[in-house]
């Protein structure tokens, strides 16, 4: 299941027209999925992910990552660092593939990413050029100092290295592909108030 998931992921990218995700959509179709890939890591959320999954009809992805969801590796904010207060406990991820994820790629990371709702994901930046791409939840995105603009699923969201960007979320948690490009250093990772 997990080789069918990371085919939709690269149709959902490729569809977009964007450059940077057309590598990511060739980068997920030249993955080798291991026999073994499990990891029975439940997410620190998973009242969330059971939202975000149920109210996501729109892409086959979303049922493909249900059957696979608990068999992830899910880690939060605190994994690389201490997150502002308020921001703790509010977002996990996966780490599908990249250096050090489930399957080692070297040109790219790529995993899920789920914030839960009523949360704002603190303006931060990185070396990675980053691609979001939300399979539920409709939220604010922030780029620079720029206002917030309300995003729904379906629609991708293209972040430049070291461009400072925001995420606030409603009523319902969001989810979505996200990516990597370029310097994928998880130490260039800051929050631009730290």
């Amino acid at each position: 299941m997990l080789a069918e998931f990371l085919k939709d992921a690269a149709i959902a990218y490729a569809a977009t027209g964007d450059k940077a995700a057309q590598q990511i959509a060739t980068g997920l179709l030249g993955l080798e999925v291991p026999d073994n890939w499990q990891v029975d890591g439940p997410p620190p959320s998973k009242q969330s992910l059971a939202t975000a999954l149920a109210a996501s009809d729109r892409h086959q992805s979303v049922r493909h990552l249900a059957q696979i969801a608990n068999h992830l590796e899910w880690v939060d904010a605190a994994y690389f660092r201490t997150p502002p207060a308020g921001f703790r406990g509010g977002y996990c991820f996966t780490r599908i593939a990249g250096p050090d994820s489930l399957i080692e790629a070297e040109d790219f990371r790529f995993g899920v990413y789920l914030q839960d709702a009523h949360t704002i994901y603190p303006s931060h930046k990185h070396a990675a050029e980053e691609l979001y791409f939300p399979l539920s939840g409709t939220a604010l995105w922030q780029k620079d100092d720029g206002p917030f603009d309300e995003v729904a699923s379906g629609i991708l969201i293209h972040h430049l290295t070291y461009q400072p960007h925001a995420t606030t979320t409603f009523e319902a948690p969001m989810l979505a592909f996200w990516a990597w490009l370029g310097d994928l250093d998880h130490d260039t990772y800051s929050f631009v108030n730290e």
